[in-house]
């Protein structure tokens, strides 16, 4: 396993033990990954001796200019491939900058925003007020945005133990995160403003490592830190989200460093320019889309702001972050449903400005990946819905789907293995096929609602979702069970299924689902042979379709 902390990091009695005891994969996933491993690599190879494979792939397709649908999807891939190898030519050039040496360092100012979060505060404020920073540049506020349980306590308890001042707010009520970050603005002094959401650990040397950046570079306004899944062994739902935040983080804004244009800065850890962020805080704090204010996606808001002001954004992969994530598919889908309505709202608000001259240089290469981004906001949903509608009508297109998802997940495999070095690439494969059955709903859903907000979504309880999106959820749990654990719902609680026995029902769907290929690809077989059949009769000469003489 890649180790992020070394030994000297590892102090006794801290919460960092913790953390790198609960990346350590159980042994059971070593046989889980192999089943799903080879069964990708018979589902490629059986398309291959079917010839399917090349099918799928022919650059030109074998259909008349009429087939919207194929020629679409044949010129959309083929943008979208020489895109990904234009991005991991860019991603393995990236490297962090250097930390800068003590004396350089800036007075930093560290905002912790909560909200009914309960004892993980605690820890969250101890990574802080423990970091490798000279504590007379080290500024700390923490706010508690009206939480209704014992989340100031622990705030209290915390500030009481911790070995450098730390401000205390208290909301009069709850009123959303960006409210609850705007009272920490409002009382920051340093030249730097950090933000860490209270339910994520610090890595000793984050805050040194993060704000290297703004030191060398006097035109980069923003940095992101490297968010890490703190809790990867809760569920197969946490496995999933730590190799989507390894990809997103450690190649996306890896990437688009090296253009310095990220689209987002991590609610988890952002590092910014305090002379950047006060000239658009008013804007910030009041912005409104559709007539509604906004509460969420206050980090991609901040992030256009400041790079509409001509600012340059860079990642700091050594700013290390681990946080807190859903373990259950509904807390899944309404963060990624949180995600997806900030996210139509903050592209329209980067078209606004993408193609005026807001700053002279990674201009173009910023503007051509932020388009390229934009468009897998719709396109693929229109490809999807006509997969749909081709199974209807060829079931045999269920294989000929299976492929394309098996081999679009094979480069982000590569990718995580070469940033991670470690056998997590096999839920790489896994996680492409769930998305397409179980996530795909989320983007059209959020354009349907995306005038919905929220002060605090991922903590809110599954009884305050409203009564349409409780229906949803309530069906799709129906379908997807593993990683399910639902909370407070008033009836005694079922004992979990035991992590073994996922494993088993894992395996058990996979070789089922492989066996059922396999059958397709003998129908598909048949098929095509009696397609090949009718084209040769087509192509006889004409005497053999003649009619019969008329009788004189």
């Amino acid at each position: 396993m890649h180790r992020i902390v070394s030994d000297s990091c590892k102090e006794a009695g801290t919460v960092l033990d913790r953390v790198l005891a609960a990346q350590i994969p159980p042994e059971w996933e070593k046989t889980v990954k192999a089943v799903l491993v080879l069964s990708t690599a018979l589902l490629i190879g059986a398309a291959a001796w079917t010839g399917a494979l090349q099918r799928l792939f022919r650059f030109i397709p074998d259909a008349p200019l009429g087939s919207l649908w194929i020629w679409t999807l044949a010129v959309y891939g083929l943008i979208h491939y020489a895109a990904l190898i234009w991005r991991i030519w860019l991603w393995s050039g990236y490297r962090p900058m250097e930390t800068v040496e003590e004396s350089r360092l800036p007075s930093v100012t560290v905002i912790v925003p909560a909200y009914n979060e309960g004892a993980l505060v605690r820890d969250s404020i101890h990574s802080i007020t423990r970091s490798r920073y000279p504590s007379g540049k080290l500024q700390v506020i923490v706010v508690d945005d009206g939480s209704t349980d014992n989340t100031w306590q622990h705030i209290q308890r915390a500030a009481a133990e911790s070995p450098i001042p730390v401000t205390t707010v208290r909301q009069p009520r709850n009123m959303g995160k960006r409210h609850a970050l705007y009272a920490g603005f409002k009382r920051a002094s340093g030249d730097v403003w950090v933000t860490v959401d209270s339910d994520s650990l610090l890595h000793p040397d984050a805050l040194r490592n993060g704000v290297s950046p703004l030191v060398r570079d006097a035109r980069i306004g923003l940095v992101a830190g490297c968010v890490k899944v703190l809790n990867r062994n809760d569920s197969l739902i946490t496995r999933f989200l730590k190799v989507q935040f390894v990809l997103s983080f450690t190649f996306s804004r890896a990437y688009q460093s090296q253009i310095r244009g990220l689209l987002t800065t991590p609610g988890a850890l952002s590092i910014y320019r305090a002379s950047a962020v006060k000239p658009v805080l008013g804007t910030w704090l009041q912005q409104t889309f559709l007539g509604v204010p906004c509460l969420t996606g206050e980090d991609r808001s901040m992030t256009n702001l400041i790079t509409a002001r001509g600012f340059h954004s860079f990642f700091q992969s050594n700013a290390v972050v681990w946080a807190q994530m859903p373990s259950t598919y509904l807390g899944m889908a309404k963060m990624y449903l949180r995600w997806a309505r900030s996210n139509i709202r903050e592209t329209l608000v980067l078209l606004s400005f993408l193609f005026t001259p807001f700053r002279k240089d990674f201009v173009w290469a910023f503007r051509i990946n932020s388009v390229l981004i934009t468009t897998t906001l719709i396109v693929p949903y229109f490809l999807i819905f006509n997969s749909y509608y081709l199974l209807l009508t060829s079931p045999a297109w269920l294989f000929k789907h299976a492929v394309i998802v098996a081999v679009f997940s094979i480069p982000m495999a590569a990718i995580y293995y070469r940033s991670e070095k470690d056998s997590d690439y096999a839920w790489v494969i896994a996680y492409e096929f769930f998305w397409v059955l179980a996530c795909q709903w989320i983007m059209p859903y959020a354009f349907l609602t995306c005038r919905r907000q929220g002060a605090w979504i991922t903590r809110e309880s599954r009884e305050s979702a409203s009564g349409a999106e409780k229906i949803m959820f309530d069906r799709l749990r129906r379908l997807i069970t593993l990683g399910w654990n639902p909370a407070g719902n008033g009836r005694k609680e079922q004992p979990r299924v035991s992590m073994k026995a996922k494993a088993v029902l894992a395996l058990g769907l996979i070789l089922l689902t492989l066996a059922s290929l396999v059958f397709l690809v003998q129908v598909d077989s048949v098929s095509d042979a009696a397609q090949k059949k009718m084209t040769a009769l087509k192509n006889l000469p004409s005497i053999f379709h003649a009619s019969p003489a008329r009788s004189r």
